[in-house]
């Protein structure tokens, strides 16, 4: 496992779960939301950003969080060697989400090199927009022989019981 694509809808653990996996392999994370936000939640333009998503997916090592603009998604898939969905029901997503909001709020800290949450609205209607998606996304992750390498996630408890057996792979690796 050398190119992880961790995708799903807003506040459902995907950026917890990639750091964990990062720090287990030893392998480098990187944050979509970090290049497709500026400042005041912003969407940063698609030229400026896919050049930057597409040398992160170049590398020979990367777990990419998150999914960003369309036209640079398939390639990525392509390149990874394994796909993580985290595919929470919708109302977990609505949960966590509004959780991280009061969090932010309260800890006067974002997510995403932000400082200060995006609007509730926004995020809402993009949690409602992701969710509708979900056909789409998962006719990505496994076109053309790419389900052999996803690892789709339905549940917390599949979450751990997934994270678990690849820290002991890479225990027994270790040892």
């Amino acid at each position: 496992m050398r190119r992880v694509a961790v995708i799903g809808n807003g506040g459902g653990g995907k950026s917890t779960l990639a750091r964990a996996l990062g720090k287990l392999l030893g392998i480098p994370v990187h944050e979509v939301d970090e290049v497709q936000w500026l400042p005041g939640w912003r969407r940063a333009p698609l030229d400026e950003v896919a050049p930057i998503l597409e040398g992160w997916a170049a590398d020979d090592a990367w777990i990419i969080d998150g999914f960003g603009p369309w036209p640079v998604i398939d390639r990525r898939m392509g390149r990874a060697d394994t796909i993580v969905y985290v595919d929470l029901p919708f109302r977990t997503h609505l949960w966590w989400a509004a959780k991280r909001q009061v969090v932010s709020l309260v800890r006067l800290r974002a997510w995403a090199g932000q400082t200060a949450p995006p609007p509730s609205l926004l995020l809402f209607r993009t949690l409602r927009r992701v969710h509708a998606m979900r056909p789409d996304l998962l006719e990505v992750v496994t076109k053309g022989g790419r389900a052999t390498k996803l690892v789709h996630l339905r549940s917390p408890r599949e979450m751990a019981r997934w994270l678990g057996e690849v820290t002991r792979a890479t225990a027994d690796v270790a040892d």
